[in-house]
């Protein structure tokens, strides 16, 4: 799907590009995504699994985060995102609407749906202050998952 969203975007002449972070399954999805990205003739940055000074330093050189799962509870690396200060665009499926709340804290678009995806980019940034804005509060929200803050609710509910 990403890829798709990348091949709309550009097809309607935004320079933008994706960069893909994390492992191989082994499941054939890779090999499949990396098939695809040269079928569509778009430059695909691949980078397998980074620790997380690698990740913090690249996350800097980006300005969308986007998740393309058809299901997802609470991702690790969308709460990262969110901490990062990237805006981040989802499926709006499985747990996601507990995590984003739709144009408050980030973007919600249907599964499978590249059309969707890449108009919620395009107002991203069409919308800079918004976005900024957007960032802002998803960063704030997430802040209430340190450890710090995490281990004193339980305190509070485990005597």
């Amino acid at each position: 799907m990403a890829i798709r969203v990348l091949k709309r975007l550009q097809d309607a002449g935004y320079s933008c590009e994706l960069c893909m972070v994390g492992p191989d399954s082994g499941d054939g999805s890779f090999q499949a995504t990396q098939k695809l990205a040269e079928e569509l003739n778009v430059a695909i940055t691949f980078t397998g699994k980074l620790s997380k000074p690698e990740w913090l330093a690249l996350a800097a050189n980006y300005n969308i985060f986007i998740n393309t799962t058809n299901f997802d509870n609470m991702p690790v690396s969308i709460i990262e995102a969110m901490a990062l200060g990237l805006p981040v665009i989802s499926t709006d499926v499985g747990g996601m609407p507990y995590l984003i709340s739709d144009t408050e804290s980030g973007k919600l678009v249907p599964a499978n749906d590249a059309v969707a995806f890449e108009r919620a980019v395009i107002q991203l940034v069409s919308d800079v202050e918004g976005t900024k804005q957007m960032a802002r509060q998803a960063r704030a929200q997430v802040e209430a998952f340190d450890w710090n803050i995490v281990k004193e609710r339980w305190f509070e509910v485990i005597p």
